[in-house]
Order: C-alpha cells, then sequence, then structure tokens
C-alpha cells in the first residue's frame, strides 16, 4: 500500500509541478487527495464540462473562462459561476497557487482534447457502404483434428464458411478486414463466430444478418448463446425482433439456444430430442417460439413436463450422483458457499498461475485460483 501510495504521489508531483514532496502519513488531508486524485480530478471535470465544450479546443481561452484573474499572492480568482460551487478539492487546488493550479486546468484540457479526438477516429472508422449484400463461401471441411486450426477448428469434420463482403465495401476496409468467417462443429451445427465483425462495419446489424443466413443455409445452428455482449445481442435480436418471426423458430434454455430456419427440411423432432437429451435446464429457464412449440407437440410437452421448476431444492442429490467427480469443461456446477448454479468452462495456466473460469445463466462470469475448485461440485454432466 506504502510502495503504491508512494508512486501516485511521484505521479501527482509530476502532474503539478510540485518540487517536493515530504512524507506524510497516511491520515493526512494531503495522502487522503492523492489517493482520490482520479476521483476528485473527475468531479472538477464535471465542474468545467461547459467551458471545455465552448474553448473551441483552445486551452488559454478554457483557462480564461476559468481563471478571471489573480490576488497580490498569485492566487487564482475563479469566476464567478465557479466561486459559488464548494468543492474541497477545487478549493484545495485554487490554495496552492497558480503554478499547482494551471498544472492541473492544462490536465483537464488535454484528457478532454484526448477524448474527443478518440471519439472522432472511432466515427471515422465506421463504413459508409452496406455489407448486407455478403456472400457466403464455403464449406472448407477438416479431415482431422489439426487441419483448419488456424480458423480454431479442431475437430474432424468442423467446417469453416467465409462471409466475403460487398466488392463497394472495399474501398472503406483495411485488407484484412474485407471478409470474415463462421466456423461450425460437427455435433448439433454449434456455430461460432471467431473473428466478429471488423470495427468499421458494426452497427449495421451485420452479425444478425450473418446468422440469420447461416440458419437459412444449414437448416438450423445451435450456440451456447455465449459470454460475450454482443453475440448475446444478435440472439436476443433474432429470436424476438418481429421482423424474425417469419424466418426461424427457437428454443431457449438456461445457456443454451437451438434455432430452426422455418422452412426446414430437417427432422426438427429428432433434432430436438438429442439436443435436449444430455442438456442441464430448468421450467423457468425454457423459452419457445410458437411455431416450434407447434411442431412439436406432445415431444415438447412431455420433456417440458420432466423438468423442475427450481433445481437448486434438489442439489444434495444431485451432488450425491456426482459424488466424487472433479468439474471439468462442460459440467454444471453448483457453488458449495453460495448455492448458485454455474456451467464450468475448463482450467488453464496465464502467467504460471492455475486459473478456473465459470459462468451463470445470468452471464456473470467468475475467473478464479484454480485452488478454488474444491468449493464447486458437479451436479450435470453432458458427456
Amino acid at each position: 500500500m506504502k510502495n503504491n501510495l508512494n508512486k501516485e504521489i511521484g505521479r501527482i508531483k509530476q502532474i503539478m509541478g510540485l518540487n517536493e514532496v515530504v512524507d506524510i502519513s497516511d491520515d493526512s488531508y494531503l495522502s487522503m487527495n492523492i489517493k482520490n486524485f482520479q476521483k476528485y480530478k473527475e468531479e472538477v471535470t464535471e465542474l468545467f464540462k461547459n467551458k471545455l465544450k465552448n474553448s473551441n479546443e483552445d486551452f488559454i481561452t478554457f483557462k480564461n473562462s476559468v481563471v478571471v484573474r489573480y490576488d497580490n499572492n498569485k492566487t487564482p480568482i475563479l469566476s464567478d459561476d465557479l466561486r459559488v460551487k464548494d468543492n474541497r478539492f477545487l478549493n484545495y487546488m485554487v490554495s496552492m497557487g497558480s503554478k499547482k493550479f494551471n498544472s492541473l486546468l492544462y490536465s483537464i484540457f488535454s484528457d478532454y482534447i484526448s477524448a474527443k479526438q478518440q471519439i472522432n477516429n472511432n466515427q471515422s472508422k465506421i463504413a459508409n457502404c452496406n455489407p448486407s449484400n455478403f456472400e457466403i463461401i464455403g464449406p472448407l471441411v477438416a479431415k482431422d483434428n489439426k487441419m483448419l486450426m488456424n480458423y480454431w477448428v479442431n475437430q474432424e469434420g468442423g467446417k469453416v464458411y467465409k462471409i466475403r463482403f460487398p466488392k463497394e465495401c472495399e474501398s472503406e476496409l483495411f485488407l484484412g478486414d474485407r471478409g470474415t468467417y463462421v466456423t461450425i462443429e460437427p455435433v448439433e451445427n454449434r456455430i461460432h463466430f471467431p473473428k466478429g465483425i471488423p470495427e468499421s462495419l458494426r452497427g449495421k446489424k451485420l452479425g444478425t444478418l450473418i446468422y440469420l443466413a447461416m440458419i437459412k443455409k444449414l437448416g438450423y445452428v445451435t450456440s451456447s448463446m455465449g459470454n460475450s455482449a454482443e453475440i448475446r445481442m444478435v440472439w436476443s435480436d433474432i429470436i424476438s425482433n418481429p421482423k424474425y418471426e417469419n424466418d426461424v423458430m427457437s428454443l431457449v434454455m438456461q445457456k443454451q439456444i437451438l434455432v430452426f430456419d422455418k422452412n426446414t427440411n430437417e427432422d426438427v423432432k429428432n433434432i430436438f430430442k438429442e439436443f435436449v437429451s444430455d442438456k442441464f435446464t430448468d421450467k423457468k429457464s425454457v423459452g419457445i417460439s410458437p411455431a416450434l412449440k407447434e411442431k412439436l407437440g406432445e415431444d415438447f410437452t412431455n420433456w417440458y413436463n420432466t423438468l423442475e421448476q427450481n433445481p437448486e431444492e434438489s442439489i444434495d442429490l444431485k451432488i450425491k450422483k456426482y459424488e466424487g467427480e472433479t468439474p471439468k469443461g462442460g459440467d454444471t456446477v453448483v457453488d458449495t458457499t453460495t448455492n448458485k448454479i454455474y456451467s464450468f468452462f475448463g482450467e488453464w495456466e496465464d502467467k504460471g498461475k492455475k486459473l478456473i473460469q465459470l459462468s451463470s445463466d445470468k452471464f456473470e462470469t467468475l475467473l478464479l485460483p484454480a485452488e478454488e475448485k474444491i468449493r464447486f461440485k458437479v451436479i450435470h454432466r453432458s458427456y
């Protein structure tokens, strides 16, 4: 703690132009300000918000709108609107004299300009073209578990479909952004989007359109919904937007989703039975589109009636069933300290430390030291 404080003191010393910093106690007023400098700086920045906007990106204009004059001791006299603001850090910095106060003003102004330039840069990167007329090419099919590893495919029979954007977009995209790809696992048509959408094409609902095109091409796809907010938004759009209700029919479980093309020639009932046979879910987590529910009929009703309303109530029985089993990737586990249920993603090593990752049905992600694995007990195993 003391080392971190000293580093922060050094950083503030440089920003404010302080020539000397004496050793101070942790509970002193100055120490309190240094520890919380960023928070206080943000508070002062909020007070200066309108003056920054009206500065026309000129520091002198900004400074003169904040400081109207100096007294005989070179103490800044603030503009009338700021003098009525009771902000102890602002008052404290004024008392430090003109040099240090002007250093603070310049730091705030520099941050404002940098943030504004970043926003402008991001906006200028957005392509003006319409990428919706993309082309799906493929598939490339893996002959073994190493053939398409550069596409993150590690299963024999895994497929890669390349997505080529229209020629009209090429002039606005970097060479590496002129296409993307999706991968399909050989079991359950499970879809992945490793590369995602290029930054310059985001905000055009391109992810939704690509997923819809793959559903139509393959007849159906499945997914774990993903921990990515972007992917969750795509699925939410596909299954809840009335615009697509004539295109797809879907089943949502605790963390899994099955989506059919509405005109598919696939054996919908058989695919449904295989899909739900090894998945962990409960009644309150299940959502099904009216079209799919009608098509499945009693097959859905009979399966749904076997589910528990609140699986937490029978946790002890589930733990006993898998007693002695160590959690592994794909398992459903319960945290014995909180009784919360999670999907267990696996264990790996990062910078010499062993870690485990889990995710709840509310997409709360846990990243913990591997020693914590002992508190998680298996309550469902798919295979």
